[in-house]
Formats: C-alpha cells, structure tokens, sequence
C-alpha cells in the first residue's frame, strides 16, 4: 500500500472558542507523513491571549515533528496574514502566499483562496470588520451551531463556494497545475473542471472536519474526522 506523502488541512482558527484544535492534534499523531500544509487561518486574530493550552499544545507538536525531518508549510490565510516573522521563529517552518509541490509527475498548487474572494478584495476594510463581529459573537456563544449558520448564510448571499472553486481551477490551469487545494469557505468540496481538479479543506471549526491525504502515488482523499 503506498504511503503518505503529504497531510494538508486549513481553518484551525486557534483563539475561536470552538476551534476543535485537541481533534487536529490527535489526528496528526495517528498518522506518519512526510510533509505537512497548514493552508491558512491557522488562528483567528493577533489576539494571542486567547489560545489555550491545548492550541499551544498543537503548535509545539508542529514544531516537533518539523524538528524531527517532517518538512512544514504554512500559507497564509486572511485572518493571519503578515505572521512571516512570528510564525518562521516560533515554529521554525517557512511561510508562503502560494506552494507549489510534484509527485510522480503530477503537479499541486496550494493557496488558502482568500485571494478569490470577491467581496473581500472590494471590501477589505467592512471584511475585517465581520470577521470582528464574527469573533466578538462566538465569545459570546461558544457553539458550532452559530459558526455553520453564519458561514452557510455568507456561502448563500456571496455564492463563495462557486466562487472560489471556479477562481481556482481557472488560476491553477493558467499555471499548469494539475490539483489545486484552498480553504477559506469553511465547506468541504473536491470537483474536476477539465484538466484540473480542486479540493477545498473545510475548517476545523465545524463537525466534521477531514484531513487531505495525498499519497506517494499522488492519489488523493479525505480522511474524515467527526
């Protein structure tokens, strides 16, 4: 049976009171791969006050096994972009906007997706401002409930599930890539459009939330965490 190559996952949002970061964290250690993507949103604001012990734990696991020869990767998201400097001497790993990787001959691109955002991009200073509110909410109710309503009611009103898959095969077929993996939706999704098929990550707010397995045979799938 072929063996993992490379783990992904995106949206841990460390600080959000419903982060599942202990289930990320036990799901990376029942399983030996040689990299690891951490596809943006790692956190969820610069407000390092509210990580727990158990984020923190999640953190020096990362760093751990990078130590101990798992190559790291972490792209950055919209909600933790600009942590190059805190994030390359806290964990040691390299942080990119963009990563590009190949196995057997097929060719990966992996970016967070905030890039296709259209309302964001138009928006960016009223799209700070919900992620805000979002967070000041959430303080208030800790509950998975009201992070699916309020990411299910955006997906509806921006129709940015489409929107970012759509953006993304087209972006990854004009740089020659054969599989091209986001996140930034929050909703789980793996579609083919002509030559380029897309993954999208999900969140890890929410249950379920899945790992991308890609193995040395460059064969890809979800493993699904409820």
């Amino acid at each position: 049976m072929s063996e993992i190559n490379t783990v992904l996952f995106s949206d841990v949002h460390l600080g959000s009171p419903v982060s599942r970061a202990f289930d990320l964290l036990s799901a990376l250690k029942e399983l030996k791969f040689k990299k690891l993507i951490i596809n943006g949103d790692m956190f969820e604001d610069l407000n390092f006050s509210k990580l727990t012990t158990t984020h923190w734990d999640l953190l020096n696991h990362i760093g751990r096994i990078s130590r101990r020869g798992v190559e790291v990767i972490w792209i950055e998201g919209n909600h933790d972009e600009k942590f190059y400097d805190f994030m390359s001497h806290l964990l040691g790993i390299p942080v990119y906007e963009e990563y590009s990787w190949e196995i057997k001959g097929k060719k990966f691109l992996a970016l967070h997706g905030h890039q296709f955002d259209s309302f964001m991009l138009k928006n960016e200073f009223l799209g700070r401002m919900l992620a805000r509110v979002y967070t000041f909410v959430q303080g208030i109710v800790s509950s998975r409930f009201v992070d699916y309503v309020t990411n299910h009611f955006a997906d509806k009103w921006l129709r940015l599930t489409e929107q970012v898959a759509d953006k993304a095969i087209l972006y990854a077929k004009k740089k020659h890539k054969d599989i091209v993996i986001c996140g930034h939706t929050h909703f789980v999704d793996n579609r083919k459009k002509g030559s380029v098929e897309y993954f999208n990550l999900g969140c890890w707010n929410q249950k379920p939330s899945y790992l991308l397995i890609i193995q040395d045979d460059a064969s890809a799938y979800f493993k699904v965490f409820a």
